[in-house]
């Protein structure tokens, strides 16, 4: 009996284990796997990243808020669970005389959705730049971000590169700013316990069938 109600518990959680990723992070094939959204551009290939093609995001001047940038689902409900880390990152660069003008930033972030999956709950931020962020760099953030309950009862999990335009300077004033983003990743690690319950079913298995 113990080794039915191991296998059928490793059963159940296999939907929660299996990694999810995204896809094209160095915009290696275009921007199959990503939806553009605002004032962006690309991919383009620059000589920024060391040969990667990147994207661009620079606001919409329709209005503050708003956001602009590229976007693409990690998961769903079912593919993460309490206790799984998600990892994930990227690169950004901003050009002499286009740094985000005064409280404009560019992130990456993941976005938590609820309801039908596109009520936002709220964001994990792994990297900003902002205005006093230094210019001609190559910014590399990395996060782990570990699911408490809150977070896992999620229906959807984006990742995203999104340029946040809060001020936008008169006519004639300075650039309202632009940030390049790419080599983007992010990928879903089952909590240990997943995995060790799924090794222990695993063994049962074997035990039975020997």
């Amino acid at each position: 009996m113990k080794n039915v109600i191991l296998a059928t518990a490793a059963a159940a959680m296999a939907s929660t284990i299996a990694a999810a990723d995204i896809t094209n992070g160095d915009f290696s094939n275009g921007s199959e796997g990503w939806t553009q959204f605002g004032g962006s551009e690309g991919p383009y290939d620059v000589g920024f990243f060391g040969g990667s093609a990147a994207v661009v995001a620079y606001g919409t001047f329709g209005g503050t808020p708003n956001y602009s940038g590229y976007t693409q689902d990690l998961a769903w409900a079912g593919e993460f669970a309490e206790g799984d880390t998600i990892s994930f990152g990227g690169e950004m660069y901003t050009e002499a005389g286009n740094n985000p003008y005064l409280g404009n930033n560019c992130n990456i972030q993941l976005n938590f959705w609820y309801g039908g999956g596109y009520d936002y709950g709220f964001s994990v931020v792994a990297g900003q730049v902002t205005s006093s962020s230094l210019v001609d760099t190559v910014y590399l953030f990395n996060m782990d971000y570990v699911l408490d309950a809150g977070a896992a009862s999620a229906t959807r999990i984006s990742f995203d590169f999104t340029y946040v335009q809060t001020d936008i300077p008169g006519e004639g004033g300075p650039s309202s700013g632009a940030v390049w983003g790419t080599n983007f990743y992010g990928s879903i690690v089952p909590a240990p316990g997943a995995i060790a319950l799924l090794g222990v079913a695993g063994l049962a298995g074997r035990r039975r069938r020997g």
